[in-house]
């Protein structure tokens, strides 16, 4: 196991309290389901535990790093490490995913399979929130697939054909971007012998050009949660089948994962740890690339959404835009590198801001749908006086994502384009004089679209089939008016945001003290910056009317040619298709060939063993037989002969006694051996029985 070095932060239990609540509550709404009231409250009341654990945490980390390690975990171990960046992840995702789990009460009232919902949505809530807690990449991976798998039961909730097809889709990419992921960790492990969210960029710079397939590979996985083009395609098919509080969560925080993991890559593990003095080129390049892969996902997800007509698909690709926008301040910080804290201050300002007002922007499209049963444009419009509250917010909303001054998204919005502006002037690269210029476009295109939806649901001749609707619930109103507060707050109190969480956050990376403290010396307010965004404003307003009045949106259809879905994924899925069709065709013919010509072939060895059995066995065994036979004759005869010399000496011993014991007893009787063993001292008989006894006992002894 690899040694981490963060493991001497400040140890806490609250990461570990904070992934198993939502568990227990799960489990205890399972055990609810016949109680639908004291289900849904304990729902609610987990979700609320969640962001108080989450506040206290964040209020625990201000003093230092909180760390935590279970080494033991499934032989791999499982490791927090949460710094002020990751808590503040865990601050606004407790928090949204409080609001919409209040929301859920009274949204989910008519639909079927609560429990179920209920249940997944809480363990999605572990997955996601255990992300920004995780101390290595091993153990973001584990959080990360089990709110990519849970979550797919939240995307087919509905069940029906349209939701199953997109659920295939989210469930597809989701399990390809893991194994993307999952193959990038085990590189890098091997590469530089850990995979701590530390700096890395001198072990990755021995590891040869294997450290680029290991960005590859964790961009890819991150990329596709985040909505990256062209990895995008599963979102807009997954937010407008899900329930609205789930693509809430889709939306506003779950994509926030990969951009979080992209963020933890590019900004820290290719990092230098030696900061200004350090090798900053592989940070740099990728930097660079990234900020034009944000800029194509930005430009292209406005212009897809600029002709939509359903408001979830419309919500779905302005998801996919504002992660451009996002995607473009990380690749200016990494492409900045150690003068990047600016950068770092504009993406993170846009992460929290994009969260409020597009999770916002889903429950109220939720609410609508749920008093109508339509999404359409073309059916709904007119629903301001039915619908006040969420009229108002959804204005806010709208206000916050065009960037309009006094609101969320002027700071953050500001903050890019200043970004994206000094990336320029680092090298003065006209690539990037370019990008800022289509940066500028898709601001227009943004609020020409989200003014468009506005308009079309809340304003203009309310249809027949909508003249009596409901009332708005006590508890949206609540719910969507916090929306509303926190998207104003976020736009009028930029300094205390700032000072308070995004400056200190940026200590956790590697960035100058100069740039990050930059981004406190901010006078947002200056005509240069209100002229930058109030021109696309108005030039987006203007483009609304223009396109309104020649009647453009009915008339031009969705630029096919921007499909990467028609033109790159379904082409590939079909030809994958059909080469595994054909592939298992071939393989399948060749097994039939291969069983029904075996016997054929066997039969000539077949007929070979029966020959061998019939002549050259019985050959063998009478030889066999004869030799064994003659070596049977000869051990024989050789033991008779044995046995008789042995008996031949023996007696021819015993007779040489004999005639020496008579010759004795024929001699005179004055002879000294006559006197010993003449018959006239020893019994003859007695004498003879003495020598065979001591033949026999020699004998025994021989044979034993």
């Amino acid at each position: 196991m690899p040694d981490y070095h963060f493991l001497n932060g400040n140890i806490s239990l609250l990461p570990v309290y904070i992934v198993l609540l939502p568990l227990f509550g799960a489990a205890l709404a399972a055990l609810l389901r016949r109680h639908e009231a004291w289900r849904n409250l304990a729902a609610v009341l987990t979700s609320g535990g969640v962001f108080l654990l989450c506040t206290l945490l964040f209020l625990t980390v201000l003093s230092g790093t909180v760390t935590l390690a279970w080494p033991e975990f499934l032989g791999l171990g499982l490791f927090f490490q949460v710094d002020l960046f990751s808590a503040l992840f865990a601050l606004f995702t407790s928090l949204i995913w409080f609001l919409a789990t209040l929301f859920s009460w009274t949204y989910m009232a008519h639909e079927h399979r609560r429990t179920r919902y209920y249940v997944f949505l809480l363990i999605t809530l572990t997955g996601c929130i255990g992300v920004f807690l995780a101390g290595d990449l091993i153990s973001l991976f584990v959080f990360f697939e089990i709110m990519s798998l849970i979550s797919y039961v939240l995307v087919i909730h509905t069940e029906t054909e349209e939701a199953m097809a997109a659920g295939r889709s989210y469930l597809y990419l989701s399990i390809i971007g893991g194994l993307s992921l999952l193959a990038g960790i085990i590189l890098l492990h091997f590469a530089t012998g850990t995979t701590a969210l530390a700096p890395q960029q001198e072990l990755l710079e021995q590891s040869g050009s294997v450290r680029y397939l290991i960005l590859l590979s964790l961009i890819v996985g991150f990329g596709i949660k985040a909505g990256m083009v062209p990895l995008h395609v599963w979102l807009p098919k997954a937010h407008p089948v899900a329930p609205s509080p789930a693509s809430a969560l889709l939306s506003g925080i779950m994509i926030k994962t990969g951009a979080y993991g992209i963020i933890r890559v590019v900004n820290l593990v290719i990092a230098p740890a030696a900061g200004e003095h350090g090798h900053w080129l592989l940070a740099n390049t990728m930097g660079y690339i990234i900020i034009w892969i944000a800029i194509a996902t930005m430009f292209s997800a406005a212009l897809m959404a600029l002709f939509q007509t359903n408001i979830k698909r419309i919500l779905a690709y302005s998801s996919i835009s504002q992660m451009g926008y996002i995607l473009m301040g990380v690749g200016c910080a990494a492409y900045l590198g150690y003068d990047g804290g600016l950068a770092f201050g504009s993406f993170s300002y846009h992460i929290l801001n994009h969260a409020f007002f597009k999770a916002g922007m889903f429950m109220m499209a939720g609410a609508i749908y749920a008093r109508t049963h339509e999404l359409e444009l073309s059916r709904l419009g007119g629903l301001a006086r039915s619908f006040p509250f969420t009229t108002g917010a959804f204005l806010v909303a709208a206000l916050g994502i065009s960037g309009f001054p006094g609101f969320n998204g002027y700071i953050s919005k500001t903050l890019l384009h200043h970004a994206i502006v000094e990336a320029y002037e680092h090298h003065h690269l006209l690539s990037l004089n370019l990008a800022e210029k289509l940066f500028m476009f898709t601001s227009i295109l943004t609020v020409c679209y989200i003014f468009k939806l506005f308009t079309g649901v809340f304003f203009g001749a309310r249809p027949e089939h909508l003249q009596k609707l409901p009332r708005e619930p006590f508890l949206e109103r609540i719910v969507f008016t916090v929306f509303a507060a926190v998207i104003i707050f976020l736009g009028n109190a930029p300094m205390l945001i700032l000072e308070r969480a995004i400056v200190p956050a940026a200590g956790s990376f590697i960035y100058g003290s100069l740039s990050v403290g930059y981004l406190l010396k901010q006078q947002f307010l200056n005509p240069k910056d209100l002229a930058g965004v109030l021109i696309p404003i108005f030039c987006g307003l203007a483009l609304l009317y223009l396109m309104k009045r020649l009647h453009l949106f009915s008339r031009t259809r969705f630029p096919f040619w921007l499909s990467v879905d028609r033109h790159v994924y379904a082409p590939a899925s079909r030809y994958s298709l059909a080469l595994f069709t054909a592939a298992g065709n071939v393989l399948e013919k060749n097994l039939d060939r291969s069983y029904v010509s075996l016997p054929g072939l066997l039969a000539p060895v077949y007929r070979g063993l029966i020959a061998f059995d019939e002549r050259i066995l019985p050959d063998w065994g009478r030889s066999i037989k004869h030799s064994l036979a003659g070596v049977q004759d000869k051990v024989y005869t050789l033991w008779l002969s044995s046995i008789e010399a042995i008996f031949g000496t023996i007696f021819r011993f015993l007779r040489g006694g004999f005639r020496t014991l008579f010759q004795m007893d024929n001699r005179p009787k004055s002879s000294k051996a006559f006197q010993v063993f003449g018959s006239s001292n020893l019994d003859f008989n007695l004498l003879i029985i003495i020598f065979t006894l001591i033949i026999i006992l020699g004998f025994a002894l021989f044979l034993k």
